[in-house]
């Protein structure tokens, strides 16, 4: 009786284990570029848009737009950013999963930084291109 009761617990475990099987590296389908603007709030990435307002005392002008790709597995992955503004590459972000550009209100600067990330499984080449919007609003006048 006590083997019977070991192999159905056996089993059991096994079943469970497949069902909770992690994702796979090499899926860069899940790859989401999310964004925060930076303010003096707990400011929290969002997928594909984020809006900030300035006001005096809540936040910097000029400021940083964060982004970040979200939503990949554990794996190993090269990163190629780009500025969609300007269409050349986004300045100082590197091969990294995130990358800060400035951006002030719409009425020192422009009031959005687009950015798009194309991100590679270097062990399968795999590719997403994946892109997001920071907008940033005065406030205050």
């Amino acid at each position: 009786m006590h083997a019977k009761k070991m192999l159905i617990a056996a089993g059991f475990a096994a079943l469970m284990a497949l069902s909770h099987a992690p994702a796979q590296a090499g899926d860069v389908n899940a790859a989401v570029l999310s964004c925060y603007v930076d303010t003096f709030a707990l400011d929290t990435l969002r997928p594909n848009v984020c809006v900030a307002t300035w006001t005096p005392n809540r936040a910097n002008n000029p400021t940083i737009a964060h982004f970040e790709v979200t939503g990949l597995p554990a794996g190993n992955y090269g990163y190629s950013w780009s500025n969609l503004e300007s269409g050349g590459p986004a300045p100082a972000c590197g091969n990294t999963r995130s990358c800060n550009v400035r951006i002030a209100t719409e009425t020192n600067g422009d009031g959005e930084a687009r950015l798009a990330a194309a991100v590679t499984d270097l062990d399968t080449g795999a590719v997403r291109t994946v892109s997001a919007v920071a907008y940033y609003y005065d406030g205050w006048h």
